[in-house]
């Protein structure tokens, strides 16, 4: 079952979508609310899984826009999809207007099929929208009845135990959810990245982008490699260092023509090897985020320092587009790791190298 809310200051004309909703849709239940000036509490109330939204109230004189506070409200504070059903849909001040889950509809004699269609090609995503929730309670639940009796035991201060709680609890959310998203099919592999970053403090990983660099040019990023504890500013920490290390990006051709992806055998083969592994030699490949990251590669041999005061979220010298998620931040330290912590190698013909081996071998088993 789902919960679909109206927000529409005329009750009139609610009754032909809501007649269709009734008839094609059973299972979706239908609440209405006629002002949008407590339309907010509802929404908390009711908690919808879509909302239907007027955005001017007739009943006022001149008619007034009330509907765009009440569309950020649920964008901020109670995220569900949203169908904008207005006699002017296109004043909404909305800065996230293509967003997939927000859709304009002018109101007219033909609108309410173009509603019920929209609704519907909505539903598989609220499906989603409800799992991922019940996911998150889920593991809420079995976070806190499995940390609760240890915290009390441990701690007798009431609030040292309810830091305690909050703290950990969160961790072992975090942890639960993990857990949660290694089931069913393999990620996507733009899927590594959190986007926007979620951590106040840089972290082992980030992608960063020059300021006035462009967006599809791989020369224009870097990926940060010095550990995340030294970089903590938060919590009026001061970081450890003032310079950071990061690796230039390179085009993905041109990364892979440095691994000699073009050799003997297949070459989708070869690359899914590379993949498989995460990395060859000093090239990390890195996949496209739409419009914000192209296909590239970091190359671990080509190194720069940055101050740490010209990085941030945004308006400084450079920009944090994303950072990469765990088990992908490991294996990015663990890939420099292997190139920094060997002796440096000249640039070998180790294809030839290779048949040599190959060769000798055949000479032996012979």
């Amino acid at each position: 079952m789902l919960t679909l809310l109206f927000i529409e200051d005329d009750p009139d004309s609610i009754r032909p979508v809501k007649q269709l909703i009734e008839r094609d849709e059973p299972d979706i239940h239908c609440i209405e609310h006629h002002s949008f000036r407590d339309a907010n509490p509802k929404i908390e109330a009711t908690r919808p899984d879509i909302v239907i939204l007027d955005l001017l109230n007739n009943a006022a004189f001149p008619a007034t826009v009330e509907g765009d506070s009440v569309c950020d409200f649920i964008w901020k504070d109670h995220f569900c999809p949203i169908i904008v059903h207005s006699a002017q849909p296109d004043i909404l001040e909305q800065k996230d207007r293509e967003h997939p889950f927000l859709i304009l509809i002018q109101k007219g004699k033909d609108s309410p099929p173009k509603v019920l269609e929209s609704l519907k090609q909505l539903r598989p995503q609220i499906d989603a929208l409800k799992e991922a929730e019940k996911d998150v309670r889920d593991a809420f639940t079995d976070a806190m009845r499995e940390l609760a009796p240890h915290v009390f035991r441990a701690v007798e201060d009431r609030t040292t135990r309810n830091a305690i709680i909050k703290r950990s609890g969160r961790r072992r959310l975090a942890a639960r959810m993990d857990e949660v998203s290694g089931d069913g099919d393999p990620l996507a592999s733009w899927e590594q990245y959190l986007w926007p970053p979620i951590s106040r403090d840089i972290l082992l990983g980030d992608i960063l982008k020059e300021a006035d660099g462009a967006s599809e040019n791989p020369a224009s990023f870097r990926v940060v490699l010095t550990p995340s504890c030294d970089m903590v500013a938060s919590g009026n920490r001061t970081p450890k260092v003032k310079k950071i290390l990061v690796a230039n990006c390179c085009s993905i051709k041109e990364g892979l023509d440095r691994i000699r992806l073009q050799g003997r055998g297949n070459k989708k083969d070869r690359l899914l090897s590379v993949l498989n592994q995460g990395y060859s030699g000093a090239i990390i490949p890195l996949p496209s985020l739409g419009g914000l990251i192209p296909t590239m590669a970091a190359n671990l041999r080509s190194l720069e320092q940055l101050s740490i005061e010209d990085i941030a979220l945004k308006g400084k010298r450079f920009d944090r587009i994303a950072s990469v998620d765990s088990p992908f931040r490991e294996l990015i330290a663990w890939a420099y790791l292997q190139i920094a912590g060997r002796p440096g190698l000249p640039e070998r013909d180790t294809d030839s190298w290779a048949e040599e081996i190959i060769e000798a071998c055949k000479e032996k088993d012979s």
